[in-house]
């Protein structure tokens, strides 16, 4: 940490900008990088998946959101500022030192759009963010091929047919080629799925669909994809700088890509020798539409989660876990979720967190920094896999064998109370995620209960975990349209106490002129934090209903022993 970041103040002076811009992106964007391609990782030795850094000579300040504010604070030294972005934003930060001042960012690793909003702002005090010329110290911009294993979907599993897919595209251009840069566009439109990014099914690759009748061509250097037959057959596979001379060979003059997902490096090498349009082209929308393909594998693989979730549940109650620590934990979770048919592997990073770690919205355990098991009375779980049939994300907090407090089990009462409530209701047809975001709070907020973060994000198929449509939040305005797949995740944070979550995933379902959530998560809830006073008897008859739909759906994989603790303590103690 303290020699990259001498480096870095060192290039400062030499170059007189006043401050460095470090972003977590990787080539592509992707939320969630390889650690060794994240900088703000490599260079402080924090992580998160979202964040900027300052660095300038003389001090550090880092901008992240709500989620991870308070694990920045306990891991950072004091000298290092933290502020949440959405209460101060990066560019009054700059503002606020004055004007006529310079600094730089890594154009490989800044979105287009970023970089343009940014400097739209600050140039109203004359600051700039310029490109950096050269790389102030080593880096890795690529993940490990090596570790790629590219193939492509089997006809069962594939939503819709990638010829249809790139004509859908092809329909839709408004110049002479449209880039695609987005990992998981890439994946979902050719239905091929690589394995060289942790926690990730997205080949580390871009995508280029001409207008004109030529082959499309996959911008990337994993010589691997070429395994797979349809690509290697109908796609040209090129290098960033085989496919810039290829534009120039076929004398292409305008194209079009999507600025927030495209880096700025990409515009930079481009723009020098061709038009660049912004595309309008809607291919998160496109693909949060999951079709009944997508939609009846989804269920499938929540079948094979929710019977890995019901046995962890079922050992850690009757003590069958060793606790020893949350990564343990959290690990023991994993192992067993090896066994599911199709798995494989996870969707991020588990947050394993026992008692006040739960406040700490996206703690993530390590095997060698982990609070170890000495009395606590709760764990928050929020876990997730891919399997061949989708994607999982799935949050529940379990009562360990201390009490708990009468204001832990209220709370998660209200949280629960606000999941049933919306399961039984039929929102408008015009339904905005806006909406849903503000159903959730309004009735939580009679309870004093508020959370920083969204109240839920879209889930791809076999995927990303969190797509980008439908976000669920206060200020997004997309449509909830039939077919989105998205979580619903209320929580409630009391800073060095406890911290409560509960996640499920859900379908949007058109019926007659208005929309329906059906859920598709198959997690008991735990009784043990539930304040029974709370609960009336619809919202108890809901309860039992979902967990005898859980136990008829997975007790034909359940040992005696399984099926004999279920009934008892999540049937019929109801």
């Amino acid at each position: 940490m303290i020699n990259k970041i001498k480096l870095i103040q060192k290039f400062l002076i030499s170059s007189k900008n006043k401050f460095l811009l470090i972003t977590n992106n990787d080539l592509h964007l992707n939320e969630s990088p390889n650690s060794n391609q994240k900088d703000i990782y490599n260079i402080t030795g924090f992580d998160c998946s979202f964040g900027f850094l300052l660095i300038f000579t003389d001090q550090i300040i880092f901008f992240t959101d709500s989620r991870y504010t308070l694990a920045a604070t306990k891991f950072f030294p004091k000298k290092v500022e933290i502020y949440d972005i959405r209460k101060k934003s990066l560019c009054d930060y700059l503002i606020n030192l004055g004007s006529n001042f310079n600094g730089s960012v890594d154009a490989k690793l800044i979105s287009t759009q970023q970089f343009l909003d940014f400097n739209k702002i600050l140039s109203k005090a004359k600051i700039k963010i310029l490109p950096l010329k050269n790389a102030i110290y080593q880096k890795d911009y690529f993940p490990d091929f090596n570790r790629s294993y590219a193939f492509s979907l089997p006809k069962n599993y594939t939503p819709r047919n990638y010829e249809k897919n790139i004509q859908w595209v092809k329909k839709r251009i408004k110049s002479e080629g449209l880039l695609i840069w987005n990992n998981s566009h890439i994946a979902y439109i050719l239905n091929i799925r690589s394995f060289e990014l942790d926690n990730s099914t997205k080949p580390f690759a871009g995508l280029f669909v001409p207008k004109k009748n030529l082959k499309p061509i996959i911008i990337s250097n994993n010589h691997k994809l070429r395994n797979i037959t349809k690509i290697k057959n109908n796609f040209k596979l090129l290098s960033f700088e085989s496919f810039k001379l290829y534009l120039k060979k076929n004398n292409f003059k305008k194209i079009e890509f999507e600025f927030k997902y495209t880096n700025l490096q990409v515009y930079h090498s481009l723009y020098k020798f061709l038009k660049i349009y912004t595309t309008s082209m809607p291919i998160d929308k496109f693909i949060s539409q999951k079709t009944k393909i997508e939609q009846n594998n989804i269920v499938s693989c929540h079948y094979e989660d929710g019977l890995t979730m019901t046995k962890f549940l079922i050992q850690l109650k009757t003590k069958k876990l060793k606790i020893k620590n949350e990564y343990q934990l959290s690990n023991s979770l994993y192992e067993l979720r090896k066994e599911g048919v199709n798995f494989f592997r996870n969707s991020f990073d588990y947050i394993s967190a026992f008692d006040a770690n739960g406040a700490i919205v996206h703690y993530r355990p390590l095997s060698n920094k982990s609070s170890k098991f000495t009395n606590q009375s709760l764990l928050l779980i929020d876990s997730g896999a891919h399997y061949l049939e989708g994607t999982t994300d799935v949050t529940r907090v379990f009562k360990l064998y201390t009490p708990v407090k009468n204001k832990v089990k209220n709370a998660y009462t209200y949280l629960l109370k606000s999941l049933l409530k919306l399961e039984k209701t039929y929102f408008s047809k015009n339904l905005l995620a806006s909406d849903l975001d503000r159903y959730i709070r309004t009735f939580l907020h009679k309870f004093n209960i508020t959370y920083g973060h969204g109240t839920g994000h879209g889930v791809g198929y076999f995927n990303d975990v969190h797509e980008k449509y439908p976000i669920i939040s206060p200020l997004s305005n997309q449509k909830i349209l039939d077919g989105n797949f998205f979580s619903i995740e209320p929580g409630f944070y009391v800073t060095n106490e406890f911290g409560l979550r509960l996640e499920n995933l859900y379908f949007a379902k058109k019926y007659n002129n208005g929309i329906k959530l059906e859920g598709v998560t198959l997690v008991p809830y735990d009784l043990d934090l539930i304040n029974w006073k709370l609960i009336n008897n619809q919202e108890k008859s809901s309860i039992k209903k979902y967990h005898q739909k859980i136990y008829d759906t997975l007790k034909g994989q359940l040992t005696s022993e399984y099926k004999s603790y279920y009934k008892k303590y999540l049937i019929n103690k109801l």
